[in-house]
């Protein structure tokens, strides 16, 4: 797998990795680089970080849909279904997408896999 540096991490995945540099720094009682906590993170943290929060993502996505179908069909007044699905998709989809990229699902809380 390849490596991450910092310029091509996502916003999620910078927090996650400077928790933890916190973390790491504490444990360590000096000052950690962010580059050194990256090369730690991807070694240790990394694919688990990123497994956890694509599962997180789908689940969140697949309330949202929900959600949306259950708004349209209780305006229609009856199950719209498969249609309702993929009217979020057009819809919806790549703008929930970005915010989600940008500010959702951020698994870098203490506590969960980014220390």
């Amino acid at each position: 797998m390849t490596q991450m540096n910092s310029q091509t991490l996502i916003p999620a995945e910078q927090r996650a990795v400077e928790n933890h540099r916190c973390s790491l720094s504490a444990e360590a009682g000096r000052e950690i680089s962010f580059e050194e906590a990256l090369s730690d993170w991807n070694e240790h943290h990394a694919l688990r970080w990123r497994q956890e929060r694509q599962a997180a993502c789908l689940a969140a996505q697949r309330q949202e849909i929900e959600r949306h179908k259950w708004i349209e069909s209780e305006k229609a007044g009856h199950d719209l279904g498969k249609e309702a699905v993929m009217d979020w998709i057009r819809m919806n989809a790549a703008a929930w997408r970005t915010w989600y990229e940008r500010e959702g699902g951020d698994l870098s809380k203490p506590g969960e896999s980014g220390a």
